[in-house]
């Protein structure tokens, strides 16, 4: 059981961490857009590189943070019908669901990511949104990292859920 929790306090302190660095990123984004709007506006000279460096970064914000939005539970809902249940009810909804729905899922999600991800590498993938053209890799090792950190972390919360369903004990 101490292995477990262990495990468990592992993967929040990544999902905590991962959101936290990848907040800033949206300093970057407002930095990259007021430089374009600059450049564009006042100067009569627009970028090329900023709407795939918008689209990238903004991507790979929201991929690698779902993981901490997941962790504090903060992740859209609608808790109209589970509000009306008891805690055990919810709990058991909440484990079953993260458990047999979620988990085989984004295992799913996940692989197809990582092996997009591979494939942009091997062959040198590049976006074609401008004349720029800059290699995608990094922006689908964001989405698959994301994604992948989104599974961990909703599978360590089904377990949590469970075993609190099962020891009435939080772990």
């Amino acid at each position: 059981m101490r292995l477990l929790s262990k495990v468990l306090k592992g993967v929040d302190r990544v999902s905590e961490y991962t959101g936290r660095v990848v907040s800033w990123v949206t300093v970057i984004m407002i930095l990259v857009v007021t430089y374009n709007v600059f450049m564009r506006y006042f100067l009569n000279m627009p970028t090329v590189w900023s709407f795939d460096m918008n689209y990238m970064l903004g991507g790979g914000m929201i991929a690698l943070g779902m993981g901490f939005i997941m962790k504090h539970r903060e992740n859209v809902r609608i808790d109209i019908v589970s509000s009306r249940f008891s805690q055990k009810t919810q709990l058991l909804i909440e484990a079953v669901f993260g458990l047999l729905f979620f988990t085989p899922v984004f295992l799913l999600i996940s692989r197809v990511y990582w092996l997009d991800f591979i494939n942009a590498v091997i062959i040198g993938e590049k976006s074609m949104q401008s004349c720029w053209y800059p290699p995608l890799w990094p922006f689908k090792l964001a989405l698959a990292a994301g994604f992948t950190l989104l599974l961990l972390q909703g599978v360590a919360n089904a377990i949590r859920d469970l075993f609190e369903l099962l020891t009435g004990r939080t772990l």
